[in-house]
């Protein structure tokens, strides 16, 4: 089917009344190699669109040159330079009205065969042409085409081309013998050797020949072959497993990283318990020496206050620990002081007899008496921790003892 786009132009599409899918390969059976495809190279008024920007193909240019394309190699993805691209020839062409060139070839790679009755393959024309001006919509208008090859590809540059296995039912293949093709293949052997390309260029290019299929052949390799499409395949296979692999570094590194995070917040968890631990055991020490410090200054005060007016508590309260300690030592001092003074004021002057026989007696006990309460004082002081007082007890027993 076709739709006018202007004047002088008309888009073509494939028609949806083409057999499509495995069923076309019923159109091999009891066929051998060759095998006969048919199809539309090109359409008619058609505007292809390649590297080199949008090109014009006129119906009259294509009349004119239907018959190069008679012969020319069947070719894989415009590959003419290796013997292996070659896989068939196109045995007919002609022009239909509405259409476009018509053509019909014989394949013979029965893989390929077997895809293109599948509907897996499309065709695409490689031609030198001369520049014949601009369109008005800023197309090159294509002059004095002359076809090189047709390839299969995986999707040609024309909007309208195809390729289906059998026979062409175009009636304007039909009409020419055997001998008119033979004819038409001669001439165009013979013209091939004669004709001028010097100022022809590809229908891809616009440099000279040689440089334009050079590029053309660069462009269709880059296309959507079948072997590019696997190689993209594995290679976008490959950077998936790469992006996976990556991913799962990332993982496991963001993984070891929480875990040694973690570690560490337990690590300091545990720190911060045992330093919590260690100040309520340091807490409870300072308050049970508290307690004893407050226990030895009552006990200061209690000793102080004997003998006075003022209470044990009053005077704990109004002196500090040191003040307390440095006052009953000055008191103990005292007390020893007084009691020696007592002792030597109170012992009477030696006498004879029995006299002396008694105050020796009477001496014995009483220093018996002050070593047994100096001993009483000195366990004392020692639990108290008063080593002054401590100190002088124990001087003076040593004296008394002595």
């Amino acid at each position: 089917m076709s739709t006018a786009t202007s004047e002088d132009t008309v888009e073509h599409t494939a028609g949806a009344s083409r057999p499509t899918g495995i069923a076309r390969c019923e159109e091999l059976e009891g066929q051998s190699e060759p095998y006969t495809v048919h199809g539309v190279a090109i359409g008619a008024n058609e505007v292809t669109h390649g590297a080199n920007g949008p090109k014009f193909w006129p119906s009259d240019e294509l009349r004119q040159a239907v018959q190069s394309l008679v012969g020319v190699p069947l070719t894989k993805n415009h590959d003419d330079d290796r013997v292996e691209s070659v896989v068939g020839e196109v045995i007919d062409a002609g022009f239909e009205p509405g259409v476009g060139i018509v053509f019909e070839a014989e394949v013979d790679d029965e893989d390929l065969a077997t895809k293109i009755a599948r509907g897996r393959l499309e065709v695409s024309v490689h031609a030198l042409h001369r520049d014949g001006g601009r369109t008005g919509e800023g197309e090159l208008i294509v002059e004095d085409v002359q076809f090189l090859d047709l390839s299969l590809v995986p999707r040609g540059g024309s909007p309208s081309n195809f390729v289906e296995a059998g026979e062409s039912p175009s009636e304007v293949l039909a009409s020419l013998s055997t001998d008119e093709v033979a004819e038409i293949l001669d001439d165009a052997d013979s013209g091939s050797d004669t004709t001028n390309h010097e100022s022809m260029t590809d229908d891809t290019d616009d440099t000279e020949q040689e440089e334009a299929i050079e590029a053309d052949e660069s462009e269709t390799e880059a296309e959507d072959t079948e072997e590019a499409e696997v190689e993209a395949d594995e290679a976008e296979v490959e950077e998936t497993e790469a992006e996976v692999e990556a991913d799962e570094a990332e993982v496991e590194d963001t993984e070891e990283a929480e875990a040694e995070a973690e570690e560490a917040d337990a690590d300091a968890d545990l720190e911060e318990a045992e330093l919590r631990e260690e100040l309520e055991s340091l807490r409870a020490e300072n308050q049970e020496l508290r307690k004893e410090l407050q226990s030895v200054r009552l006990e200061y005060a209690g000793q102080l206050s004997e003998g006075t007016p003022f209470e044990a508590a009053e005077l704990a309260e109004k002196f500090s620990f040191d003040e307390l300690r440095e006052k009953f030592d000055e008191a103990e001092a005292s007390l020893v002081s007084d009691e020696d003074t007592s002792e030597a004021e109170a012992t009477p002057a030696p006498q004879t007899g029995d006299a002396e026989s008694e105050l020796s007696t009477s001496d014995d006990e009483d220093v018996e008496s002050e070593i047994a309460a100096l001993e009483s004082k000195i366990e004392n002081y020692d639990e108290l921790g008063w080593d002054a007082a401590k100190a002088d007890a124990e001087e003076r027993l040593e004296e008394l003892r002595s």
